[in-house]
């Protein structure tokens, strides 16, 4: 029989609900696993969250790379947001981990593991599996397992016993949720409690899940005060400006209708640059980011097809590259050779079969995302003069 899930468990991925006895789950489990493992197509019983991981790293995985204890120190020290987050985390999870025979273990965003801390018993059992300080546990390295599971479907879960991908995992229960910074949306870790399948419960995921947060709430705060005070060191320039810091979000702007960080592909350096939504700026550096102001400068877009099909828009005598799929190189070079515009039946054209105008508008609102304002709508024109070349 299937456990059946309270909804808060069911939001945050837990494994089995509280009532449900760990012995009499892992047994219903191992039919599914062996099955999966033999070949066989994925059994309806499996949790969704398991079956993608399945179907994404199918089998054991590779091999866990192990880093030397150098490369692993170097890693510690550059990681600020752990040497922030570290004494947060110890202190939510490390009581909780003692009291249930769990250990507590961190990973940087790439999978390594940075740190493992608990009961020895317990460690002595994760050394046997690899579950060391400098090994990394991607799904690719390990197949499904909490930590490599969690960096791919970025929400706090549990993976538990036989749904791990490695036999030898069968006996543990990992309650994972993944920590990501707000300024600039990357993942830069993740937090673990391990330990017995036995031990699995959803109240173990509600805890890691609400530090995970608590977690990255601290490093929104963080954040907030570096913006203070760069808006500080950059007191009220006159005209239109955007101010952002060195991860593109935004301080201050004047004049200017902005998100929270821009859309720079490739990111700032000085000089003229385009900006999707904004348009030509020059970009200065400031202490702590950048300052944009709009420039005059004509505005070109190259349309090179090439081995690899790319748009260079140029700023005066800067240059931004734009890498594009096929599709979207098909569009443009169809806007470029239609000066008066085009609707989006029109644009169906380039379909091979029958295509909805929602499917058409869909594929050029993912373009008009990387440009920006250099594709008008009702009809869809390119506002900027066009080059061919390549």
């Amino acid at each position: 029989m299937t456990p059946v899930r309270t909804p808060a468990a069911q939001s945050l991925q837990a494994a089995l609900g509280a009532s449900v006895d760990p012995l009499g789950y892992a047994r219903q489990l191992l039919p599914l696993h062996r099955a999966w493992s033999e070949g066989a197509r994925i059994r309806s019983e499996v949790r969704p969250v398991i079956a993608r991981s399945w179907k994404r790293a199918p089998g054991r995985g590779g091999e866990s790379r192990l880093l030397p204890e150098d490369q692993l120190a170097a890693r510690r020290r550059g990681n600020q947001e752990m040497s922030i987050l570290g004494e947060l985390l110890g202190d939510r999870l490390l009581p909780l981990a003692g009291q249930a025979e769990n250990q507590l273990v961190i990973t940087d965003g790439e999978g390594y593991i940075l740190s493992v801390r608990g009961p020895r018993a317990v460690r002595r059992q994760s050394d046997g599996i690899g579950f060391i300080p400098g090994a990394r546990w991607r799904e690719a390295d390990v197949g499904t397992n909490g930590i490599g599971t969690v960096m791919v479907e970025r929400i706090p879960m549990q993976v538990f016993g036989p749904e791990h991908a490695r036999e030898e995992q069968h006996a543990w229960v990992c309650t994972s949720a993944p920590i990501v910074n707000p300024a600039t949306g990357a993942l830069v870790a993740t937090v673990t409690l391990a330990g017995s399948f036995r031990t699995a419960h959803p109240h173990t995921l509600a805890l890691v899940s609400a530090t995970a947060r608590e977690a990255e709430g601290e490093l929104l705060r963080l954040h907030q005060l570096e913006l203070d005070e760069l808006r500080s060191a950059v007191d009220g320039p006159g005209g239109r400006y955007v101010l952002v810091d060195g991860h593109l979000a935004v301080a201050a702007s004047r004049g200017f209708d902005c998100p929270a960080r821009l859309p720079v592909p490739g990111g700032l350096q000085e000089g003229n640059v385009w900006v999707r939504g904004l348009g030509a700026m020059h970009a200065a550096p400031v202490p702590g980011g950048w300052l944009l102001r709009p420039v005059a400068e004509r505005v070109v877009l190259e349309l090179c097809s090439g081995p690899v099909p790319k748009v260079v828009i140029s700023v005066g005598s800067e240059r931004t590259e734009v890498p594009l799929g096929w599709r979207h190189w098909q569009i443009l070079e169809l806007l470029a050779r239609r000066h008066q515009g085009v609707d989006a039946d029109g644009l169906a054209e380039l379909w091979p079969g029958p295509v909805s105008a929602v499917t058409v508008r869909a594929e050029v609102s993912r373009l008009r995302a990387k440009l920006g304002g250099i594709i008008a709508a009702r009809p869809y024109r390119l506002t900027v003069p066009v080059v061919f070349s390549c």
